[in-house]
């Protein structure tokens, strides 16, 4: 009687670590899936902003996309094939304007006094359409 017992305790207890860690599993495929499609929505806006704003930008290669303990997203990456012209976007809002942290070498090779946001860029594209 008591072996049977265990058994089906043991049994029980197996079934409910494997569909714990099936659980968990599926939470970390999600959250990678979301941190994707943030990152393809994205980046093509961070780049339009780094090229507009930037002298010397050939291209940008994205890394990561996370959230801060903050709760603010962001982007790492860097540029021209450079890993240490490394780049921090952060989205604040619906999408990315404009906030990057780069090297301070990098500000030199800015084209204006002042950046412009992606929105403002975008207007002067269509305006010149």
């Amino acid at each position: 009687m008591k072996k049977s017992t265990i058994l089906i305790s043991l049994t029980i207890f197996i079934i409910m670590l494997i569909c714990i860690g099936g659980y968990f599993i599926m939470q970390n495929h999600e959250k990678q899936e979301a941190k994707q499609q943030f990152l393809s929505e994205e980046s093509p806006r961070i780049e339009k902003y780094l090229k507009y704003n930037y002298k010397n930008i050939e291209n940008v290669t994205f890394t990561n996309a996370d959230i801060t303990g903050m709760g603010t997203p962001y982007i790492e990456g860097y540029v021209n094939g450079d890993k240490d012209l490394y780049i921090t976007a952060s989205i604040y809002g619906k999408h990315f304007e404009k906030n990057v942290g780069m090297p301070i070498e990098m500000y030199d090779w800015a084209k204006f006094p002042t950046d412009k946001s992606v929105s403002e860029i975008e207007k002067e594209e269509n305006a010149n359409k």
